[in-house]
């Protein structure tokens, strides 16, 4: 029986599912997670959604949203079938040390879907597809394998999951099943499409404009051009009004400059203690390898690490390991 055949046995059995979104959840985790629970509900289970903290607000488009639950207020004892979308790592679901020992206990099933290739396998069941471009084209393609059809609220859970993580069909990780599953959502939904990239896309804040003027005036460059990093403090997003989500979408703007190979941004944590780093790279850098430098992970292209420190003493310790000339 192969992983994904395992995972369709497994909720043909379930009944009370809880299913598991990343902490911080983008729009893959979020999407994907919503897309299956909503399928689920339609064939007689019961389902119920859990982030370790929230959801960002630019995410609120998606249906249910307001009904996703954080770990308090989640009961252990209601669910027969747990279900981690898009943890690259046990620790990404944020979940209490009682829900490891409750699935052990009462023997029920934890279902491992994620399509990052640093993925440790800690389910009970593991589908695990590093080759696809995220775990919302894994959930498409499980719906459709299984014949549940597909609703226009679960397609556009589903294309913002594919289309946040392939930055709109432009990352690497596009390949032609990609965007056949992709066709596959608007074709037998009647998604409309148009509507579905608005919302994604172009529903920003006045604010996070704003945001974004700074961060170009504030973007810095190596001397060959061949490097890009952007430091982002505390004040200046207190200044715009933008929460972490809508900085961290900034990191891509970087990768636009012609001569870029590798990009990379810092965001102060909300105590100075730490700082979110986030890379962007093309061949032959591989961002995963850079972030896996300061504990973090990722894909080839994209990557992420949350490291401790001051955060000009953070965005220094990463110019060093991209090369000492990476500094103006």
């Amino acid at each position: 029986m192969t992983p994904k055949s395992a995972v369709m046995a497994a909720l043909d059995r379930a009944r009370r599912v809880l299913i598991v979104m990343h902490a911080s959840p983008d729009g893959d985790s979020a999407g994907s997670a919503v897309a299956l629970g909503l399928a689920l509900r339609r064939l007689g289970r019961t389902v119920t959604w859990v982030v370790a903290d929230q959801v960002p607000e630019r995410l609120g488009f998606l249906p249910e949203i307001a009904s996703v639950r954080t770990w308090s207020d989640v009961e252990l004892d209601d669910f027969d079938t747990v279900v981690a979308v898009d943890c690259g790592a046990a620790s990404r679901m944020g979940a209490p040390d009682a829900l490891w020992t409750h699935c052990s206990l009462h023997q029920i099933p934890l279902i491992n879907i994620d399509h990052h290739s640093k993925n440790p396998q800690f389910g009970t069941i593991n589908w695990v597809e590093s080759q696809m471009s995220s775990t919302g084209e894994m959930v498409g393609e499980l719906v459709r394998e299984a014949g549940w059809g597909i609703t226009a609220e679960e397609a556009l859970c589903l294309y913002t999951a594919i289309s946040t993580d392939t930055l709109s069909f432009r990352q690497v990780n596009t390949a032609p099943e990609t965007l056949d599953t992709a066709h596959w959502l608007v074709r037998e939904s009647g998604l409309n499409l148009a509507e579905a990239n608005r919302q994604i896309w172009d529903s920003r804040s006045a604010g996070e404009l704003r945001f974004l003027g700074w961060a170009f005036r504030h973007v810095r460059f190596s001397a060959d051009g061949r490097f890009a990093w952007l430091t982002v403090p505390r004040a200046a997003m207190e200044e715009y009004a933008v929460d972490d989500a809508g900085v961290d979408t900034v990191v891509h703007h970087l990768m636009s400059v012609d001569t870029v190979e590798v990009a990379f941004m810092a965001r102060e944590s909300a105590d100075g203690q730490q700082a979110k780093v986030s890379w962007r790279g093309r061949a032959p850098w591989n961002a995963a390898e850079l972030a896996a430098r300061f504990g973090g992970g990722g894909h080839e292209y994209a990557a992420a690490a949350v490291v401790s420190g001051p955060l000009d003493e953070v965005a220094a310790a990463v110019c060093r390991e991209l090369a000492p000339e990476a500094h103006e």
